[in-house]
């Protein structure tokens, strides 16, 4: 393997490197952050991001292979012919992946994607910083990540192959907390619409066929499936479309459904069968007719322990931060995200790191935190933990083999 330089050394130099693009790297943060754009809708943020990069020497950036993914970029610095790559061969070259989010959520950047998208960048380009000065054979990657709230872009671009010749992944997510080993649960986004018939609510009721009824039942009965699910369960949903006036029989009704569930193989094979169980009751109760659809289920995050241990210990020793134990990290649930399907095909680790804000994500408070200074400052103290996690894995093989045989452990998805 490639010679490990001084661990402090290290750290030095990648600190004042981030250093010097942090001014760089903030105002792309805001710019992102007063021009929100929702998911697959990013451009520019997309054109902000990659125009960046393009200057910035040894990175190629090239279109996913899903073309549709317009949104979507793979940057790349390859250093895989070093001096140190020849000495030890191809078997030698380690590729890493970073990944960058840029949509919003509909009130704006409160989920901090802005930032989310700095600290991808950051990351990467330090990481391609530390190969170049340590001369370490390594080929990285910057995925940009279209439509994470919601659409599932890096499923789109798993399946289209970017991430295939990936041997870890990593990313960071703000909050109100540090966190090595968060839960974010698997989820599956479901529409529901429900059929009926007009007719005059109090001249000729019984000739309607009423989809309100219908979409009723099926949350009651939602309602009271909740009794019966695990503690770690969660069916939440609204109805979008309950009808048109009160005197007529509504025809026509629509809700969106999520649920979610501690393991993927759980939510497939157990809960999301019991939920449609749920909707199917409103068509038998009301003689309507049902229409479903949904989008790409999110995995569950499973956390690549000895990667995450090496960012963890890196948070103590630079910033003075200690996640405490692990148990007590998993106990809360941090929400859904795309990044769980990453970590079924690549050992992979998605930190949540503390923004220096108290309130939770998804919130006023956030939004308007997600530019300020301290949670800019905040996320390149963690960018710097993040890159040691990609320099121990440049320069330590036995890293590498605890990581993939971790991440041989990962129980994999059942195939229809």
């Amino acid at each position: 393997m490639a010679a490990r330089a001084d661990l402090d050394a290290v750290r030095a130099v990648a600190n004042a490197f981030i250093a010097s693009i942090s001014a760089e790297l903030r105002e792309i943060s805001l710019q992102i952050h007063a021009h929100p754009e929702e998911g697959f809708s990013e451009v520019f943020a997309h054109r902000l991001i990659t125009e960046y990069l393009a200057r910035k020497p040894q990175v190629q950036v090239a279109p996913s292979k899903d073309k549709a993914l317009v949104t979507a970029f793979v940057a790349t610095y390859d250093h895989s012919a070093s001096r140190a790559g020849a000495n030890h061969g191809q078997d030698a070259v380690t590729t890493i992946g970073f990944c960058s989010e840029y949509d919003a959520l509909p009130m704006g950047h409160a989920c901090g994607h802005n930032l989310i998208a700095i600290s991808g960048i950051g990351a990467f380009l330090t990481a391609a910083h530390l190969a170049e000065i340590f001369d370490l054979p390594v080929r990285l990657k910057l995925f940009g990540t279209p439509g994470e709230e919601g659409q599932g872009g890096k499923i789109n671009m798993i399946n289209a192959g970017d991430f295939a010749d990936v041997d870890f992944a990593m990313m960071l997510h703000p909050g109100n907390i540090d966190l090595a080993h968060p839960t974010y649960l698997a989820a599956q986004h479901l529409d529901v619409e429900y059929f009926g018939k007009e007719a005059h609510a109090a001249a000729s009721p019984w000739d309607g066929i009423n989809a309100l009824d219908a979409v009723v039942t099926a949350f009651n009965a939602i309602a009271h499936l909740r009794q019966q699910i695990l503690p770690t369960d969660r069916i939440h949903g609204v109805i979008t479309h309950g009808g048109a006036a009160p005197n007529i029989i509504p025809a026509y009704t629509r809700a969106e459904i999520m649920v979610r569930s501690e393991r993927q193989d759980h939510l497939q094979e157990n809960l999301f069968p019991r939920v449609l169980a749920c909707l199917e009751s409103g068509v038998a109760a009301t003689g309507c007719t049902m229409k479903t659809g949904t989008t790409p289920a999110y995995a569950d995050v499973v956390t690549n322990v000895p990667m995450t241990d090496v960012y963890a210990h890196e948070l103590l020793v630079q910033i003075g931060v200690d996640v405490g134990d692990p148990h007590e990290q998993r106990s809360v649930s941090r929400g859904s995200t795309d990044m769980g399907n990453v970590c079924y095909v690549v050992p992979s680790i998605h930190n949540v790191f503390d923004t220096g804000c108290k309130a939770e994500i998804h919130s006023e408070e956030f939004l308007a935190h997600a530019k300020t200074q301290e949670a800019h400052d905040k996320t390149l103290q963690r960018v710097a933990c993040l890159v040691m996690v990609a320099y121990s894995l440049m320069t330590d093989a036995d890293l590498r083999s605890r990581a993939r045989a971790e991440f041989a452990k990962v129980p994999k998805p059942k195939t229809k």
